[in-house]
């Protein structure tokens, strides 16, 4: 059957429905999906002769933040670790957006946007790293992804309380 071109001449199910009939093939021996197949059979029966589909073209969807971060990630800005055990916490991305909007509403001329909007975030994020080394020294830090990985009770994760 490996050089077979049976596939073109019927669907898989009127062959299988063809040895059923004919006693080829025991009630019993039928595949599961068969009864299903037959009570809601397809809108169009895949056939291998069938015409191919129109290929629409995609129409490009971009928004103007879109175009924001492009020039954010060309300049370099935006790159950073993201916390996956805080979903909460927003990217450095979204900071950018918001502070360039922000100096956009207070009238900083088009050019500086990007550059001042990039300076005062990386300034926070300066400040961030410098608060997080004072509380790892001082003993105050959050619990680390080991921990929290280690306290994860896998087993029950989906159980409702």
């Amino acid at each position: 059957m490996a050089s077979s071109r049976l596939e073109r001449i019927g669907t898989i199910f009127t062959r299988v429905e063809g040895l059923l009939t004919r006693g080829a093939m025991k009630p019993d021996d039928r595949p599961l999906w068969f009864d299903v197949y037959k009570a809601f059979p397809p809108i169009t029966e895949p056939k291998f002769a069938k015409p191919k589909p129109e290929i629409k073209s995609i129409r490009p969807i971009l928004y103007k933040e879109d175009i924001l971060r492009a020039k954010f990630h060309s300049n370099g800005h935006g790159l950073g670790v993201v916390n996956m055990l805080h979903p909460t916490s927003e990217t450095h991305t979204k900071k950018l957006l918001q502070q360039y909007k922000k100096l956009k509403a207070e009238g900083v001329p088009e050019h500086e946007l990007i550059e001042k909007s990039a300076a005062v975030v990386e300034n926070e994020r300066t400040v961030e790293r410098q608060e997080a080394s004072k509380a790892k020294i001082t003993g105050r830090n959050q619990e680390s992804s080991a921990q929290t990985l280690a306290e994860a009770d896998l087993k029950n994760i989906f159980k409702e309380n």
